[in-house]
């Protein structure tokens, strides 16, 4: 991949509110205003390692190369994963700010077969699709743009759309290098990264997925696979763990197969929740193509939480106490064996605020949704049952912001081949179309032309007090930055 130095675009979050559980509770970071400096982008699906990525100390060195040139912020990941020609792949970010505090309802941005990667898939996210040619070199080929949920994670659903035969050859192993030919006519790729402030300001990661023809379609084993719950990432920090009830259901009764998870989690009342589970086979294998049933609001668990993933909602008509399932999806693994059912509670009231997220969950009024996939059967299926409790009263919208130009200044400073480097990054807002005169103490004065509605530009500067002076359409924007 060719990467070249240039100027940040950076998307701005619109303002939004969402309401933590309280302040007994760990509370997430919330998004609003400017899009937050030094947010951390996870990949949690597909789950990417050096046993199922090409070259991946390879790969990584280079990424570490493109931090150490200033192009990209610290911690950058980079990995190449294949996966056969026409698949469809769910890629679930968790999104934190500096300090580790998830960021919920967030905007992110998803570049796909980015500027200067030489991507050559077609691809769709959404109503994008990639044309596999990059013209201009430094031009994505699509954007879209999600917010995180409740726990911090956004989705996108990526589908190959280039036709059976036109992919790479089947590499020798998952962590080989790229079959290509030295012409590279046969190189089928897509590149994606993820971005809230800018490649520099943000700690993100860059996935690079090679598309191949298959030698053959092997037929996977199904009589006991196995579910797992990927996103949430749910853990004895920020969910209760029912060892008692597992014990319940798989061992002193025959009603599900042994190994099931099962554990409660609070949300708060309104929050979207997206689910993604991860599926093998028999022998532990990813099962791509294969069909999740997703039962919500689930037969003999008496819940009565609205839920919808926007199409279909839970009947209230149907009593869930007895053998009802209140609402039935079905969704299709991925290329890696990963399926997703995007979810929202619709209640306005919810139970009382817990002290802490591992507090019990009430015995009795409680608004809750217990969420079950499967595949062969309960009885068979080795698979992670969840319960999430909706608790407060539902968000309160606010406000929409403003829409005036707003010019805000801030500094950074990095360590680059053991010297410190300075920098100072002008965002504009509100500004798109117009051209930004920048004067920085210190460095020569600049004209950038402003594209997009949100966008910044950083400079190298030296230490100490500096005035910025921004002109735009004849009105002069003026701040003082220290740089240390």
């Amino acid at each position: 991949m060719s990467i070249k130095a240039k100027k940040v675009l950076a998307g701005f979050a619109t303002a939004v509110t969402v309401l933590a559980l309280s302040s007994a509770v760990s509370a997430p970071a919330m998004a609003a205003g400017d899009p937050p400096q030094d947010a951390v982008i996870k990949l949690i699906s597909p789950i990417l390692t050096a046993e199922n990525t090409s070259e991946a100390a390879a790969n990584q060195t280079m990424a570490d190369q493109w931090v150490k040139n200033g192009w990209f912020g610290t911690g950058l990941v980079f990995q190449r994963a294949f996966v056969p020609v026409g698949s469809t792949i769910t890629l679930v970010y968790n999104v934190t700010d500096k300090n580790g505090k998830i960021l919920v309802g967030q905007d992110v941005k998803l570049r796909i077969n980015k500027g200067y990667s030489n991507s050559s898939a077609i691809v769709q996210v959404d109503d994008k699709v990639t044309t596999g040619v990059h013209k201009p070199e430094s031009a994505d080929q699509a954007q879209v743009t999600h917010k995180t949920d409740a726990y911090g994670n956004v989705t996108f659903v990526m589908k190959n759309l280039d036709k059976p035969g036109t992919g790479e050859p089947e590499p020798e192993s998952m962590t080989a290098k790229p079959d290509i030919s030295a012409d590279g006519l046969n190189d089928l790729h897509a590149q994606v990264l993820p971005e809230i402030a800018g490649e520099q300001p943000d700690h993100s990661v860059i996935t690079e997925f090679h598309y191949y023809n298959p030698k053959t379609t092997a037929v996977q084993p199904v009589t006991k696979p196995t579910i797992r719950l990927v996103s949430p990432i749910l853990n004895d920090a920020n969910s209760i763990k029912r060892a008692d009830l597992e014990k319940t259901f798989s061992v002193d009764n025959p009603w599900y197969a042994k190994g099931i998870g099962f554990r409660q989690a609070y949300a708060q009342t309104g929050s979207a929740i997206n689910l993604v589970y991860q599926v093998t086979d028999d022998n532990g294998k990813p099962l791509p193509n294969a069909t999740v049933k997703l039962h919500v609001n689930k037969a003999y668990s008496a819940s009565k939480a609205g839920m919808t993933d926007g199409t279909n909602a839970t009947d209230p008509m149907k009593d869930s106490a007895q053998g009802n399932d209140q609402l039935l999806l079905t969704g299709t693994t991925d290329g890696f064996g990963y399926v997703l059912f995007a979810l929202k509670n619709t209640d306005k009231k919810g139970e009382p605020v817990p002290a802490s997220l591992t507090t019990p969950t009430p015995l009795t009024n409680g608004v809750f949704s217990q969420i079950y996939p499967e595949i062969s059967g309960q009885a068979t299926d080795i698979a992670d049952m969840v319960e999430f409790h909706f608790v407060g009263d539902v968000a309160v919208p606010v406000a929409p912001p403003s829409t005036e130009v707003s010019v805000k200044a801030t500094s950074s400073k990095a360590t680059v081949k053991g010297k410190t480097v300075y920098s100072l990054t002008v965002a504009i807002a509100n500004a798109s179309g117009k051209t930004a005169a920048i004067s920085i103490t210190g460095n020569k004065k600049v004209t950038e032309k402003i594209s997009v509605a949100n966008q910044a530009f950083k400079y190298t500067v030296t230490a100490g007090k500096k005035t910025v002076s921004v002109v735009i359409a004849g009105k002069t924007y003026t701040s003082t930055v220290t740089v240390k």
